[in-house]
């Protein structure tokens, strides 16, 4: 594989272990420079009304690192900032990939068609992404409500309560066929091929169905182990 510099912008900092998790996913010769944009402090609302900004720092950022893709992460802001990442390709001219797109661009290439959905969103959030995802023909079985639903509060869970929480809602739920992450504080990363075995479904995390996205964008197929069945088959882009 021919090395590839690919960027990620968030919207908000980029210290955070999840970011450190994504890291370990990157195949050889991939190279992910990441710079936050410090838009929300203490509400995912304040990312509203952040298109032109966000154009303008990811043009310099492409142009800085001579990129050749360029992920933009975080799901309120492509929610809050309706046509964000078509304005941001084309003002770089090269492939840019949402939270909420590649999500569902993998949910596709893994067959699924009716989802649990587990967010650390607040009900309003979670009516809009889910809004997203039944315009695209997916149907969303059922979307728990977080237990504290506050800015920054789901980083506190560990990896054991993802896995409690989440079983305890698929167990709930009736028909779902596959189960999606979205909210990288969450950060599921480290168990999606825990949960994979023991409910026997796919799970499809934002921050991997980014990387996986974009490098599908450029061509490149990779097969990763350790973290579910998106990344270690890694299907072709769906066509629909």
């Amino acid at each position: 594989m021919k090395d590839m510099r690919i960027g990620l912008l968030s919207p908000e900092g980029t210290n955070s272990g999840h970011f450190r998790n994504l890291e370990k996913l990157l195949p050889p010769g991939i190279q992910l420079t990441m710079e936050g944009l410090q838009l929300a402090r203490s509400s995912r609302y304040e990312l509203a009304d952040k298109t032109a900004l966000i154009v303008e720092r990811a043009r310099d950022l492409v142009q800085k690192l001579a990129l050749q893709g360029l992920i933009v992460t975080g799901a309120p802001v492509a929610i809050l900032n309706p046509g964000l990442e078509a304005q941001v390709a084309q003002a770089v001219g090269i492939p840019v990939v949402t939270a909420v797109s590649s999500c569902i661009a993998a949910l596709k290439a893994v067959g699924a068609q009716k989802l649990l959905v587990m967010t650390p969103f607040d009900v309003p959030m979670n009516d809009k992404l889910i809004a997203e995802l039944e315009a695209v023909g997916l149907k969303v079985v059922s979307c728990p409500p977080f237990k504290d639903p506050t800015f920054g509060a789901s980083s506190k869970v560990g990896p054991d309560e993802v896995v409690a929480t989440t079983t305890a809602a698929f167990h709930a739920a009736t028909g779902v066929d596959a189960i999606y992450f979205q909210g990288a504080r969450l950060d599921p990363l480290p168990v999606i091929e825990r949960l994979e075995k023991e409910l026997a479904l796919p799970v499809v995390a934002s921050n991997p169905a980014m990387l996986w996205h974009v490098l599908s964008r450029l061509a490149v197929k990779c097969s990763i182990d350790g973290y579910g069945k998106l990344l270690k088959d890694w299907p072709a882009l769906s066509k629909q």
